[in-house]
């Protein structure tokens, strides 16, 4: 109903619906507030009827690649299979609605389905885990739209991408393991189960039948996701490609018809019909309830928006448009609040179908999600003893080539092999124990593992930041691309040099209270090192910002080693630093625009090259200048010399002279 009424509403004339004496608000400013609020709109004038073969293609086939992999996120998420449908029948109308991702697919997701698993996995009953897992649904809403409404997206970020890469990877070994029974036909030993397993049952029939058609239909999804990107493969087998789900499912409905009754495998069975009812989930408001299963909405609701935005931003980028991340979060919200209204367990965009639908070439979540929602609504009314022969296996094995994919092997190797050092490989450490916490501790632990480990990084950075001894490199490796203007890390070239009584330092980061004492002591470690030091550098051409509590601690630092006979000169001084050290410090310090050469000239011989401060703040274009590090600087040039390096005419006069020569004012 509401699908039918928005192309009207889309184009009603713009005229204002007030007429009163007061000046009604603009009717652009209202068709800009509701484009932005439900950004349907947004699209819905520009369709065409071109777009619509594509949309009803892609539309239909996502649709029936959701039914599938939401029955086999069902059993993920331990409730029962007629749950997997039910969710996606509002969350893609939701998204449709609020979303912005024209090739995102709303619905079930593995990740998703195996934390909403482990969180009702303490609960005996499956309709009652079922039931569990629709009110975590609608907690997981309220979380998302709170998010949206706080502006909370960024703390997301926080979640280093090497940790969250380890997480990921464990998280699809932990799904993919979780399919061992339906892949195998039967129950599989386990540490607990050693002593007392029947390992009879091994050898049963049904289960080598159910195995060899396991290993099949894997091999089968394998060729086919390889034959999309093989050179010299025919058009059709690509296309048949795209929907390599269908296809297996097809081969084991074959299986199941062909194979006689002592080989048969395992099937889904019967599941009730009729669309479900819209009411409020058990427990809803319930306190106690409630309380108990918030930590674990929270968690998924992280998840959620995770995996959602990172799979709508990358085929957003490959597409050429642009996504908000407000409304991300209202349509993840209302998919999942009104998606437990219905039974849904909490979803997300799910990558394989996004990827089918933007190969199909969708334009729009009319395709995306509406179509998809209808055909899953048609299906649940009158088809689902349809799926009563289609084998588990053949649903186990898409989830396992579904999650292969998740696997991220190149984070590891590179975060191995980029650094020099041992100490500097802590991302490769953190990846395993981010990873093997996932594995061995749970899902839930391992997300609370790998967030404290990013946080861990980010605090470990600020409060230690590289502080690095520069020295000067010999004449012959001037020509070193990699050295920075002869002032380079002696810790990386052991062939520079430093320079008698002086040590000249770098800090690469922010100077902040957190890290400001660690860099005093070693700066008077440095100082007091050699008895004969009458000065110390200090080049801040790569600290962008420092608070007060650093600013007060260097002022202390510069009085003790004065006292000391040990003078600090400041070199490569950022402008927003350097006001703030200006003003704590006065008048009386050197000036810090100098380079790291003229620094050690002042602290040798104290004096120092004088610094031509017009050339740096009179007006006009800006002109390229090198410091010491080899870093370009802005300065200001006199409008005529610019005028004449870029070949622009240099008065008034010979601008409107070229003008009329050219018969036309020249571009801006």
């Amino acid at each position: 109903f509401v699908a039918c009424l928005l192309p009207a509403i889309a184009m009603v004339d713009s005229r204002p619906l007030l007429t009163s004496s007061a000046a009604p608000p603009a009717p652009a400013c209202w068709r800009v507030w509701l484009e932005s609020l439900i950004p349907v709109f947004t699209w819905l004038s520009k369709y065409r009827w071109g777009m619509l073969k594509k949309d009803v293609i892609g539309g239909l086939t996502v649709g029936l690649v959701l039914i599938f992999e939401s029955f086999a996120h069902a059993g993920l998420a331990r409730v029962p299979l007629i749950h997997g449908p039910y969710s996606g029948l509002i969350p893609p109308l939701a998204y449709f609605l609020f979303g912005t991702c024209m090739h995102g697919s709303m619905g079930t997701g593995a990740l998703v389905a195996l934390l909403s698993g482990e969180a009702v996995s303490d609960i005996e009953d499956e309709a009652e885990r079922g039931r569990v897992a629709a009110l975590i649904s609608v907690m997981v809403g309220a979380v998302l739209l709170l998010m949206g409404l706080l502006h909370l997206g960024f703390l997301v970020r926080f979640l280093s991408r090497v940790v969250l890469s380890g997480f990921i990877t464990g998280s699809a070994a932990v799904i993919a393991l979780s399919q061992k029974e339906n892949i195998t036909g039967g129950k599989v030993p386990t540490l607990q189960t050693l002593a007392s397993f029947d390992w009879g049952c091994l050898w049963d029939r049904h289960r080598g039948m159910t195995v060899a058609t396991s290993i099949m239909m894997l091999a089968v999804l394998e060729l086919l996701k390889r034959s999309k990107k093989a050179p010299g493969v025919p058009r059709v087998v690509k296309q048949v490609a795209e929907v390599k789900e269908l296809v297996v499912v097809a081969i084991g409905l074959l299986m199941v018809a062909v194979l006689p009754v002592d080989l048969a495998i395992p099937i889904l069975g019967p599941m009730p019909a009729g669309l479900p009812a819209f009411q409020a989930p058990a427990d809803l408001f319930n306190r106690a309830a409630v309380t108990q299963h918030l930590p674990s909405a929270v968690s998924i609701a992280v998840c959620i928006f995770i995996a959602s935005f990172a799979t709508s931003k990358k085929y957003a980028v490959k597409a050429g448009y642009t996504l908000s991340t407000t409304n991300e979060f209202v349509a993840l919200g209302f998919a999942n609040f009104f998606g437990g209204f219905v039974g849904a367990f909490p979803t997300q965009i799910a990558l394989c179908r996004t990827s089918i639908g933007f190969e199909i070439g969708l334009h729009s979540t009319f395709g995306s999600n509406l179509l998809p929602a209808l055909v899953v609504a048609l299906v649940i009314q009158f088809a689902t003893h349809a799926f009563y022969y289609v084998p588990r296996c053949a649903l186990a094995s898409i989830i396992v080539m579904g999650v292969a994919s998740s696997v991220d092997l190149r984070t590891l190797v590179m975060a191995y092999t980029t650094p020099r050092s041992w100490r500097e490989r802590r991302g490769a450490a953190l990846w395993i124990i981010s990873c093997g916490g996932t594995v061995f501790l749970g899902l839930f632990s391992g997300l609370v593992l790998s967030t404290a480990l990013s946080l861990l990084i980010l605090i470990q950075d600020a409060a230690q930041p590289t502080i690095y001894e520069l020295g000067r490199l010999p004449k012959f490796y001037e020509d070193d691309p990699y050295a920075s203007d002869q002032w380079v890390p002696k810790q990386h070239y052991h062939l520079a040099s430093a320079q008698p009584n002086v040590v000249v330092l770098r800090l690469e980061g922010n100077l902040n209270f957190a890290n400001c004492e660690r860099f005093a002591d070693m700066v008077e470690r440095l100082a007091y090192h050699k008895r004969d030091t009458v000065g110390v550098v200090f080049d801040a051409g790569c600290c962008p910002f420092m608070d007060m509590a650093a600013i007060l601690q260097l002022e202390e630092l510069i009085k003790g080693l004065a006292s000391n006979g040990v003078q600090l000169v400041f070199a490569n001084v950022l402008e927003r630093p350097r006001h703030r050290l200006r003003k704590v410090l006065g008048p009386a310090q050197p000036s810090m625009r100098l380079t790291v050469d003229a620094a050690v000239v002042l602290v040798q011989t104290g004096t120092a090259p004088a610094i031509d401060e017009e050339q740096v703040v009179r007006p006009g274009m800006r002109g390229r200048r090198k410091n010491s590090l080899g870093q370009i600087h802005g300065s200001r040039l006199p409008v005529q010399e610019a005028n004449q390096i870029l070949g622009l005419p240099s008065s008034s006069e010979e601008h409107q002279a070229s003008k009329k020569s050219n018969g036309a004012a020249s571009p801006i």
